[in-house]
C-alpha cells in the first residue's frame, strides 16, 4: 500500500504521501569547493553550520546548536521564530566567520554567504529557494505561517540585521543527509540515492525518473540530468489507518496530539512520540491492580507526591531516549534502566524493583521494534519504486547488474543514531519484503550521516547559488 501512495504522488497532489519535488537534481560528487552555511530547524533543535568543501570529500566544518524554545514552537506569529532563526546565524557569523562580515560592509562588490535552509516540515516547492508551509507537525502550531513561502520569512528577519547572506536553497531534511553523506564518501563510491530521516519526525527522500513524475512541476529546475530527489512526505503515510497497526496507546496519543488525525505513520515511528507510547503503556500496568507497577512493600505508591506531579501522569513529559536505555540495558538488575525510570518517569528510587524494570523493558522493546520495522518497510517501498535493486531496470538504463550492485541509503536522526539495534530491526523488515528478499537485502548499505540535514543543507546551497543569485559573488 505504501507503494501505491508513492506512485500516485507523483501522478497528483493528494493530501497525504504528497511526494513533495525537492528541484534537486544531482548527488554531490566529492568535487565541489567553496564554504556555506547551512541551518536546520528540527523538532527540537536549531543548528547552524558552515562548511568549506575542499573538492576532495574532505570538508571543515563548524556548527552551534540551541534548544528551540517552547513558546516559539506554538508562537502567534512568524516573526517570533523566524527572527529567534536569524539572531542564532548572527551570532553564529560573529562568533566564527566575524572577519568576513566587516569585510562584506566595506566592499563594494556584493559578497555573501550561500544559506542552505533545512526546513523540516512539509512545505510545497516552486523553486530551488522557494516553498509554501503546507502545515506544522512535530508539536509546531504557528497559523499565520501556513501558505507563506519559509524561504522569505527568514531572508526577511536576516535583511532586518543587514547580515551578508542569502536563502539560495530551501532543503529537506532527508535529501541534505544524502548529500552530506555523497560528498563525503570515497570518490570509487557508490553515491547514495535515498535519504531517510529518523528522529524527532521522520520522512524519506528518493531519486526518480523524470518521466515517472506525471504530475505539472511548477518553476524552473535543470532537466538535464532526466531525475529529481522527490521527498514522499512519508509521515503522514495511512492517515486513515487501513494498515497501519492500532493499539488504545496509538489512538489516546492521536487524541491528545496538536495534529489529531493527520501524520500517523510518524506517530509510531518518530522520537517525539515514542516516549509518550510508552508513558502511556505503563501507566495502564501501573493503575492495573493485579499487575501494578512502582509500589512499596504495602502494594501502594510509594508518594502522593508521585502519583499527582510526576511525569509517567503528565502528556508528553517523558524523553523516547528512555527506550535506547532499556533496549542497551541487558543487565541482570538492570541499574541503568531503574535509574533512567527514576528520572524520566518521577518514580522514587526505592519503588523502581527488577521486576519493574524487566516490565518497562519488554514495553519498550515492543514500541521501539515496531517503530524500526515500520522504517524498515518505508525505506524498502521506496527502493522497491526506485527499482535500484532490479536487474532489468539496470540493464535498460545502460548500467552493468552485478550479485554485487549496492544500492546506498543515507540516514540520519536521533533515533537512528541512539537505539541499539535500530537498523538491524530495519532489515528484518527489508528481507520480508518479497520484491527484495535475503539476497537483496544484502546489497542494501545504511549509513549514517551525522548532522547531515545542517551539513547537506551547506553544500546544496553552494550547488544552488549560481541559478538563484547569478550576478553576485558567494564564497
Amino acid at each position: 500500500m505504501l507503494i501505491a501512495a508513492i506512485e500516485l504522488g507523483l501522478r497528483q497532489r493528494t493530501p497525504s504521501m504528497c511526494q513533495i519535488p525537492t528541484y534537486l537534481t544531482q548527488v554531490a560528487t566529492g568535487l565541489e569547493k567553496g564554504l556555506s552555511i547551512g541551518v536546520d530547524l528540527g523538532g527540537t533543535n536549531l543548528r547552524v553550520c558552515s562548511v568549506e568543501l575542499h573538492g576532495d570529500s574532505t570538508s571543515d566544518i563548524l556548527h552551534t546548536q540551541v534548544r528551540i524554545p517552547p513558546e516559539l514552537m506554538v508562537a502567534k506569529a512568524s516573526h517570533d521564530l523566524f527572527s529567534f532563526i536569524a539572531r542564532q546565524i548572527q551570532d553564529f557569523l560573529v562568533k566564527f566567520h566575524l572577519a568576513f562580515i566587516q569585510d562584506a560592509k566595506s566592499d563594494a562588490h556584493d559578497q555573501y554567504f550561500a544559506l542552505g535552509f533545512t526546513f523540516s516540515f512539509p512545505v510545497y516547492q516552486s523553486a530551488i529557494n522557494s516553498g509554501v508551509l503546507l502545515n506544522w507537525t512535530k508539536g509546531f502550531d504557528i497559523p499565520d505561517t501556513i501558505n507563506q513561502d519559509v524561504c522569505q520569512l527568514l531572508q526577511r528577519e536576516i535583511d532586518l540585521l543587514e547580515l551578508p547572506v542569502r536563502v539560495t536553497a530551501l532543503v529537506n531534511d532527508a535529501a541534505g543527509t544524502i548529500i552530506s553523506r555523497a560528498y563525503g564518501l570515497p570518490l570509487s563510491r557508490t553515491r547514495p540515492t535515498i535519504g531517510a530521516i529518523f528522529g524527532t519526525g521522520t520522512n524519506g527522500v528518493y531519486l526518480e525518473s523524470l518521466s515517472e513524475i506525471t504530475k505539472t512541476i511548477d518553476g524552473d529546475y535543470d532537466r538535464s540530468t532526466g531525475k529529481m530527489f522527490m521527498s514522499t512526505e512519508w509521515g503522514s503515510f495511512d492517515n486513515k489507518l487501513s494498515v497501519l497497526p492500532v493499539t488504545p496507546y496509538d489512538t489516546e496519543l492521536n487524541e491528545h496530539s496538536v495534529n489529531p488525525g493527520n501524520q500517523m505513520f510518524e506517530k509510531r515511528v518518530s522520537g517525539m512520540f515514542l516516549g509518550e507510547l510508552l508513558r502511556l503503556a505503563v501507566l495502564q500496568v501501573y493503575y492495573d491492580d493485579g499487575l501494578g507497577l512502582f509500589r512499596d512493600d504495602t502494594g501502594k505508591s510509594n508518594t502522593d507526591d508521585f502519583n499527582r506531579g510526576a511525569p509517567l501522569h503528565t502528556r508528553w513529559k517523558v524523553d523516547s531516549s528512555i527506550l535506547s536505555v532499556a533496549e542497551a540495558d541487558n543487565s541482570e538488575l538492570l541499574p541503568a534502566l531503574r535509574e533512567k525510570i527514576h528520572v524520566s518517569f518521577g518514580v522514587p528510587r526505592d519503588s523502581v524493583s527488577v521486576r519493574d524494570a524487566q516490565v518497562v523493558k519488554i514495553i519498550a522493546h515492543a514500541i521501539g521494534t515496531r517503530a524500526a520495522r515500520l522504517a524498515g518497510m518505508a525505506v524498502g517501498s521506496v527502493i522497491v519504486q526506485s527499482q535500484l535493486l532490479d536487474e532489468t531496470h539496470h540493464v535498460a538504463a545502460g548500467l552493468e547488474a552485478t550479485r554485487e550492485t549496492i544500492v546506498d541509503v543515507a540516514v540520519d536522526g536521533s533515533v537512528v543514531e541512539h537505539y541499539p539495534g535500530f537498523e538491524q530491526y530495519m532489515r528484518e523488515s527489508l528481507r520480508a519484503l518479497e520484491q527484495i528478499g535475503v539476497e537483496k537485502e544484502s546489497r542494501i548499505s545504511i549509513g549514517h550521516a551525522k548532522d547531515g540535514s545542517s551539513v547537506g543543507a551547506a553544500i546544496i546551497a553552494l550547488l544552488a547559488a549560481e541559478q538563484v543569485v547569478p550576478n553576485s559573488t558567494h564564497l
